[in-house]
């Protein structure tokens, strides 16, 4: 029955142990540390797709800036075919040489937006009393209770978990030396 329990914690921790591999793998490939290391040391060409439509059940025309070159790709389930090439168009740009000036709505007496009604509460907030209302039938006020702040409102957690507690768990030295006699002791047998 000793045995069974040995090799349940054993088999226990390396699942353990293979789970922590497998989650660390999958951060290091997904964070940049795999795959797109690997194309750091080389030139890479920035491939931005620019637009993609279906034409069929399994077919799409996709048009594809590379390196300042734009291809048209017809893609089908067994092949890529390019359609047509060309330079990548030059996006227009105007030169403003004068001021602009923009179009704007005469003001109104009665704000309309919300960024004027807004304006005009900040307004008459600021011309009101700036006291707080008392109140004079309910004599002296009891302060209101306050949750404590910082340290005081954190107990203190130094608490170290002993080997009794650890006992059987995959945390324990014990179960780790147990584990090892255990193999030692068949490998001898």
């Amino acid at each position: 029955m000793d045995t069974l329990w040995m090799a349940l914690r054993v088999a226990v921790s390396l699942g353990v142990v293979l789970a922590l591999m497998w989650v660390l793998h999958r951060r290091a490939t997904k964070g940049g540390l795999g795959a797109a290391a690997k194309g750091r040391g080389r030139r890479s060409a920035t491939v931005e797709v620019v637009g993609r439509q279906g034409i069929g059940g399994k077919a799409s025309v996709v048009v594809v800036d590379v390196e300042g070159e734009r291809l048209v790709l017809g893609v089908s389930e067994q092949s890529v075919s390019l359609l047509r090439s060309g330079p990548t168009p030059v996006p227009e740009l105007s030169i403003v040489t004068g001021p602009v000036v923009l179009p704007t709505e005469p003001r109104t007496s009665a704000p309309t937006t919300s960024a004027d009604r807004f304006r005009a509460e900040l307004e008459r907030q600021d011309h009101a009393a700036t006291a707080l209302p008392t109140d004079t039938t309910a004599g002296t006020a009891t302060p209101l209770p306050m949750r404590p702040r910082g340290r005081a409102r954190r107990p203190e957690r130094t608490v170290v978990p002993t080997a009794q507690q650890l006992q059987g768990s995959v945390l324990s030295v014990d179960t780790w030396r147990q584990a090892a006699a255990a193999l030692r002791s068949r490998r001898a047998g």
